[in-house]
Order: structure tokens, then C-alpha cells, then sequence
């Protein structure tokens, strides 16, 4: 195999799992880290969810959430999304602390937000189709290893995470920018004012 270089393993303590339970169990996690969007799911088999009854599908769901839980805590966030979306936290109830911050230049028009892992850019942002001549090396490197979420308009088909705002600004200006002036709230506020205040 060469696309992937490590591997998480759950079982049960008395091995109580059959072909029915294992295959709905790879149904959901597969359907999982697709909905997630962080890495490419390269699965031949279309996993099926199979026939098991409402008391078997209760104890199968109590031990995804458990994995999850663990998978987590070991610091693998495969079946978590970048961003959380408006849906999902009036479906829970939270409140998303982070402001949408917008990017925009006559070659580009851009969303994105902070989170706890760096900078997303968000689907549907518009990127500069060229860079510069002085674009630095890791921007041109994100442009090599986003290529295939990038459409023929410079439209982004999934959420993109970065290190940090600035290298979100240069992946979406196609130059050495400074994340904390171009990144701004609705008002026009920028990063680094939005940061100063906090």
C-alpha cells in the first residue's frame, strides 16, 4: 500500500462482531470520513449497511461514538469536519465563537475561519488563477497538493486547511501576503485588529 502509513484498530473485548456488524460498521465509518472531507477515501468495496435490527444498530452506534471518541483523543480527526457549519450548531445548539473572514481582490473572493488547527478557506472561495514571480515556495506547494479541489474557475470544491492565515492568504492571493491585513470580518475589520481586541 502506498497511501497510508499507519493504521487504528478497534475490536471487542469477546470478539462478538460478524460479517453483518463489521460491514455496517464500514458502511458508517466509510460514508464518515467521506462526509468529513479531510482525507481521500480510497475504499474498492462499496460497503453495504447490511439487515441488522434496531437493538444490534443501537449497540453498533454506542461503539462508533466510543471509536470516535478515541480516535480523537489519540489525536486522528478523520471523521471530523474542518469547519462546523451553521446546520450543525443550530442542530446542537452551540454558538461558533470564530467570525467568517473574507478575502477579496480583483483575482480572488475568498471565505474563510479560524479554528484550533489554523486557517480554513472555505468551498466555493474564488482563487487568483496565477501567481507571482516572487510567490514563496510552500504557496506553490499548496497549489501542487490542492490541484485536484480546485475547479477550471479557480473555485475551491472543498474546505482547505492551513497552518495558518497567512499561508491561506498566499494559497488564495498567489503571493506572499499577510494573513492578519487581508483576511477581514464584514465590517471591514481586520485579523489583526479582530485579535488585538480578544
Amino acid at each position: 500500500m502506498d497511501y497510508w502509513t499507519e493504521a487504528v484498530a478497534f475490536t471487542t473485548s469477546n470478539n462478538s462482531f460478524g460479517p453483518t456488524e463489521i460491514s455496517y460498521l464500514e458502511n458508517r465509518f466509510c460514508n464518515m470520513a467521506k462526509e468529513a472531507k479531510r482525507y481521500f477515501v480510497k475504499n474498492s468495496n462499496d460497503p453495504s449497511p447490511g439487515n441488522i435490527t434496531e437493538e444490534k444498530e443501537s449497540e453498533l452506534e454506542e461503539f462508533i461514538v466510543y471509536a470516535k471518541l478515541v480516535m480523537g483523543a489519540l489525536g486522528y480527526k478523520i471523521f471530523e469536519p474542518l469547519v462546523v457549519r451553521k446546520q450543525q450548531i443550530e442542530a446542537t445548539e452551540k454558538t461558533d465563537e470564530q467570525p467568517l473572514l473574507f478575502f477579496k481582490t480583483q483575482k480572488a473572493d475568498a471565505s474563510g475561519k479560524r479554528t484550533s488547527e489554523g486557517f480554513v478557506v472555505m468551498t466555493g472561495s474564488t482563487i487568483s488563477l496565477t501567481t507571482t514571480k516572487s510567490c514563496p515556495e510552500n504557496i506553490l506547494k499548496f497549489r501542487e497538493k490542492f490541484a485536484e479541489k480546485i475547479d477550471d474557475q479557480g473555485k475551491l470544491t472543498e474546505d482547505l486547511l492551513f497552518p495558518s492565515p497567512s499561508a491561506a492568504a498566499g494559497f488564495v492571493g498567489g503571493s506572499s501576503l499577510s494573513g492578519n491585513i487581508m483576511w477581514k470580518d464584514e465590517s471591514g475589520k481586520s485579523l489583526k485588529d479582530i485579535e488585538a481586541t480578544e
